[in-house]
């Protein structure tokens, strides 16, 4: 899936038409001879093999995850209820991405790319499944200075591109999304981490420089310094201590969010099945080792913090989500093509393209 001839002067009408198949039109998994055979000798391992196919996986699937989501598949099938997978996420548009501060083709992608995933799923499990988007952005106003009204702004044209996207996918086959802040107490979740950070900077200064800095290899990108508070004007000491901070806030939120009164299990509970991005190659999934799919189409980088192009390739396209430096690397070769009567809303009327083998030679 992904691809779509197109030809020279028509390349607009293709790219919008090709868009527009790409994501209203779902054509249903089909058996093969082999799928058939697996199915009649175990239903289970039949679906838990597929929701592990390489295909879509960024990470080596270890033992104890594999177990799990078998268990997890054995439970929905039991209780004749939809296999239920949960994604947490940043629940921003990072500053960086001229798409700030709302979705983009990014986050359509990955609608597009994880129903393709289940497929397998909803041809053999009546009750489907379910996709859940949980924004743990509830934190982001005080980790990376971003701006409330921006935060709000992203979960509420998500919530519309979701809508849309939803009128196309099969019956069995549910997307659904909330905010940690909906559910949990917000500025409990914060005391509560502010509380842990004196503790968390102790175990911080006790690390050997090495580790220090495979600590804070994200958190650097992550601040953002224009925002809801001017920290433009800061030493570099200063930013270094920001930046410090920043990622014990995030590893203290780990630590708060599983508590039972907040989220408490609720990525792993019952039938739930954990789904996560570049995380899973991270060494914070160390412990978790949740199932680590790519974002969409031959990419890994989070729908959040990307931007959706398309790449052109012998006459074909394909979707792609690319990082900060990708996009600085390319974005004077990408070429924006109008896109006309899809979606709209403002980050939807046009999409960047580039030819493949740039893509290839530039990154």
């Amino acid at each position: 899936m992904g691809l779509l001839p197109t030809s020279g002067s028509q390349v607009n009408g293709s790219i919008t038409d090709y868009l527009r198949r790409l994501l209203t039109e779902h054509e249903p998994y089909v058996l093969s001879g082999d799928d058939r055979n697996k199915l009649a000798q175990n239903k289970v391992q039949f679906i838990t093999g597929k929701i592990g196919r390489k295909k879509f996986r960024r990470h080596e699937l270890v033992d104890k995850t594999r177990q799990a989501i078998s268990e997890k598949v054995a439970i929905s099938i039991k209780e004749d209820k939809p296999l239920h997978f949960v994604i947490p996420f940043g629940g921003y548009k990072h500053f960086w991405n001229p798409s700030y501060p709302e979705p983009d083709w990014a986050e359509l992608f990955n609608f597009r790319y994880l129903a393709e995933y289940v497929a397998p799923v909803l041809a053999v499990h009546k009750p489907g499944v379910i996709i859940e988007y949980m924004s743990e952005d509830v934190i982001l106003n005080r980790m990376n200075n971003y701006p409330q009204k921006a935060l709000d702004r992203y979960s509420e044209i998500f919530r519309q591109v979701q809508s849309w996207y939803s009128q196309y996918i099969p019956k069995n086959l549910k997307f659904r999304f909330f905010r940690v802040g909906e559910r949990c107490k917000g500025d409990k979740i914060v005391k509560t981490i502010e509380k842990l950070l004196t503790q968390r900077r102790k175990a911080f200064a006790e690390l050997s420089k090495e580790q220090k800095k495979q600590e804070l290899h994200r958190s650097f990108r992550s601040v953002f310094w224009g925002g809801d508070k001017d920290l433009t004007n800061l030493s570099e000491h200063d930013k270094e201590e920001r930046v410090i901070e920043s990622r014990l806030i995030e590893l203290a939120y780990y630590e708060t969010e599983s508590k039972p009164e907040f989220m408490g299990n609720y990525l792993g509970e019952d039938n739930h099945i954990c789904i996560c991005f570049s995380f899973g190659t991270t060494h914070d999934n160390d412990e978790y080792q949740d199932l680590t799919l790519g974002s969409t189409y031959g990419s890994l980088v989070d729908f959040w913090i990307g931007r959706g192009i398309l790449t052109q390739k012998d006459g074909t396209f394909r979707p792609r989500i690319i990082s900060r430096n990708q996009y600085a690397a390319l974005k004077n070769k990408l070429e924006t093509i109008p896109v006309e009567k899809l979606l709209p809303l403002k980050n939807y009327q046009s999409i960047g393209l580039i030819n493949n083998a740039d893509i290839i030679n530039m990154i």
